[in-house]
C-alpha cells in the first residue's frame, strides 16, 4: 500500500478488525485495515465515509460522536478542555491579536479569548454551531477555504485542535493554515498521538476500543508533523508532546480493559498523577502532540 501522506512505497497493515464508529461503544460492521508508513511513520485507514464534507456538516456527526448537537451539550462537554488548550499556548499569545481556530465546535475556547482577541475567526462545518458564533459576534466560515478569501495573509493567531486528524487532505489542511497568516503569523495544531505505552500494554484492546476510529483518519507522530511543516516552508518548527490522560486512567485500562473506567481517591495521589505525565510529556510517549509554526 503507498502512503498516502508521503508517497513512499513501503507500508504494513499493523492492524486488522473492527474500530470504533462514534462513540465510545461503538464498532464498525465489518473489519477495517490499519496502516503504518516505514517511511514516514503516519498511521491512516482508508476513507469509510462517502462525503466527508457533508458528513462533518450534519448534526449525525455530533449525535454519533457526543450523543447530541445542542450548544449546551457542546459547553457541558468541552469547557473543561480550555485550560489544556491554554497550557499549551500560553495566554499572551492573543492579546489585541486577529485570532482564528479551525474546527471550533461552538466556540467554547473561542469564548474565554474573546475578551482579549481584535477579531475572532471561527471556521466550523456545522451550520447549527456557526449560528451560535455568528450571534456572539465572531466571523464564522464553514471551512478554512471559505476564510481565505477574505482573511488571506491576515491571521495572527491561528489554533487547531482535534482536526487534522479528520481531514482528508492533511497537506491541503497545512497549506490552508499558510494561507491564513500574516508574515510573522504563528499557529499551534494540536492531535492525539498513538498513545505508544497503551498500546503496549493493551495491544488490539486499545486499539479497537478508543484509538482506531472511523472518524480518525491519521494519526500522526514528531516526524510526519515536522515534514508537512517544512514542506509548506514554515520558518520557525517546534514540536511538544503533553500527556492529558492521568495514571488513573491507566490503571482503570489495565483493570477493566475499556475507556472511562479511572482509578480515583486515595489510590492516586496528584503528586503521583504529575510524575506521570511528565514522564510521558518529557519521552515523547505522550498521548497528545502539539505543532507550533511560524510563517
Amino acid at each position: 500500500m503507498k502512503c498516502k501522506l508521503c508517497g513512499g512505497n513501503e507500508s504494513r497493515v499493523i492492524y486488522k478488525g473492527l474500530i470504533r464508529n462514534g462513540g465510545l461503544g461503538k464498532y464498525t460492521d465489518t473489519d477495517v485495515s490499519v496502516y503504518q508508513c516505514k517511511n514516514c511513520g503516519v498511521i491512516w485507514h482508508e476513507n469509510l465515509l462517502e462525503d466527508i464534507e457533508d458528513y462533518y456538516k450534519s448534526e449525525a456527526y455530533r449525535e454519533s460522536l457526543e450523543g447530541g448537537s445542542e450548544a449546551e451539550r457542546f459547553y457541558m462537554l468541552h469547557d473543561k478542555e480550555t485550560l489544556d488548550k491554554l497550557s499549551y499556548t500560553g495566554t499572551s499569545l492573543y492579546r489585541g491579536k486577529v485570532v482564528a481556530d479551525i474546527g471550533c465546535g461552538c466556540g467554547a475556547f473561542l469564548d474565554f479569548l474573546s475578551g482579549v482577541a481584535k477579531e475572532i475567526i471561527a471556521v466550523e462545518p456545522s451550520a447549527a454551531y456557526r449560528k451560535v458564533m455568528t450571534d456572539k459576534g465572531y466571523h464564522t466560515y464553514p471551512y478554512a477555504g471559505e476564510a481565505i478569501k477574505e482573511w488571506k495573509g491576515n491571521i495572527d493567531v491561528l489554533t487547531s485542535f482535534d482536526v487534522i486528524e479528520h481531514v482528508d487532505s492533511p497537506r491541503n489542511f497545512m497549506h490552508e493554515v499558510y494561507e491564513l497568516l500574516g508574515g510573522g503569523g504563528r499557529a499551534v495544531i494540536g492531535t492525539p498521538t498513538d498513545a505508544p505505552v497503551m498500546r503496549e500494554l493493551l495491544g488490539e484492546i486499545y486499539e479497537k476500543k478508543l484509538l482506531f476510529s472511523t472518524q480518525h483518519l491519521w494519526i500522526f507522530s514528531e516526524r510526519n508533523l515536522r515534514m508537512l511543516a517544512e514542506e509548506e516552508g514554515f520558518s520557525k518548527i517546534e514540536i511538544q508532546y503533553f500527556q492529558r490522560y492521568g495514571i488513573g486512567n491507566l490503571l482503570g485500562w489495565l483493570r477493566d480493559k475499556r475507556p472511562g473506567a479511572d482509578l480515583t481517591g486515595s489510590l492516586v495521589s496528584q503528586t503521583m498523577d504529575g510524575v506521570w505525565k511528565g514522564q510521558c510529556s518529557d519521552r515523547g510517549l505522550a498521548d497528545y502532540i502539539v505543532l507550533y509554526v511560524e510563517k
